[in-house]
């Protein structure tokens, strides 16, 4: 059955980097139809913090509302070769009543004209991975998917600290070690974006050090728009760490069960994580396939066995 609108092209807008309103506008539609977890800062935080940094908002001429969106982020590898710069496009969002009137393909082609020459990247939810590849040559993927982790806070079993570990809070942990651990992890150039990430008024964040004093572990949850908890960036050598880091955390938060749900997504290939989110759900937890990581050119390279929680799914791969 053909979708019928009275909508068209020439009603809309199309916006560079608008102004917070707009941002808040995509945020509460995102949250309502597709359950996201971003929170108000996000959009702030990606404006500082990317070298290059896209966002394109369709705002309808007469509501004067954001009614779709999507953008796009630079950075470099950690190596600094420009093969392995990569372009991330996110906030891929057209509210419900402008699907089907092209709007979406027109704010897709501003930004794939944009990085089509280098290395593209995007974490696409299920339904839409199929179609990422086909039109938008988005056929390079891993083989897995990214599992999302979800479980009521009402049921939420904190678990102990492995003793071999100390958990730290982040100011006392020196900033070029907290880098050089992400950048073990997901091998890019981002430390601003990281510090401005885990440093944010909506996150908790907590780092693992070993008996040496050797970074082992970086948690941050985060109080996100939907008044749910998510965890990432949440990386960790292994699950006595991963654990450690949650015990500390959860701990942590204020009246923790204000919020509906605890919410993490992360690479299947961590064979440890499952189970971390099912004790921590004590049997409450549902996990399943989310989005599929997917890249133009070629399969970015990412330490995805340690990644409990990928920072998050609009600028970032891991």
């Amino acid at each position: 059955m053909v979708k019928m609108t009275d909508k068209s092209l020439e009603d809309v807008e199309i916006v560079l980097n608008p102004d917070q309103k707009h941002w808040m506008e995509i945020v509460q539609w995102c949250s309502k139809t597709e359950e996201w977890m971003f929170t108000i800062d996000d959009y702030r935080i990606w404006l500082e913090s990317f070298e290059k940094f896209w966002f394109y908002v369709a705002i309808d001429k007469e509501s004067k509302e954001a009614v779709a969106s999507i953008s796009l982020s630079f950075d470099r590898s950690s190596i600094g070769e420009k093969e392995d710069d990569i372009y991330y496009v996110g906030m891929y969002y057209v509210r419900p009543e402008w699907r089907s009137t092209g709007l979406g393909t027109l704010l897709f082609d501003k930004i794939m004209e944009i990085g089509k020459h280098s290395n593209m990247a995007l974490n696409g939810v299920m339904k839409m991975s199929p179609k990422y590849a086909s039109k938008y040559g988005f056929d390079k993927m891993p083989a897995y998917k990214h599992d999302f982790a979800s479980i009521p806070t009402e049921h939420l079993v904190i678990p102990q600290v492995d003793s071999h570990y100390v958990i730290k809070d982040l100011n006392e942990v020196d900033e070029s070690k907290l880098v050089a651990y992400d950048v073990s992890i997901a091998h890019r150039s981002r430390a601003k974006y990281l510090m401005n990430f885990i440093s944010g008024d909506d996150s908790f964040t907590k780092i693992a050090l070993d008996g040496n004093g050797k970074v082992v572990g970086i948690g941050c949850v985060r109080a996100v728009y939907s008044n749910e908890l998510c965890a990432g960036p949440f990386y960790a050598d292994n699950k006595a760490v991963a654990e450690s880091l949650l015990s500390k955390i959860l701990s942590s938060i204020p009246d923790i069960k204000k919020y509906k749900t605890f919410g993490s997504l992360y690479p299947a290939i961590n064979s440890e994580a499952a189970s971390v989110f099912e004790a921590l759900g004590g049997g409450h937890a549902q996990i399943g396939p989310f989005t599929q990581c997917q890249f133009t050119k070629r399969i970015f390279p990412t330490s995805d066995e340690k990644v409990f929680g990928v920072i998050e799914c609009a600028c970032s791969i891991v």
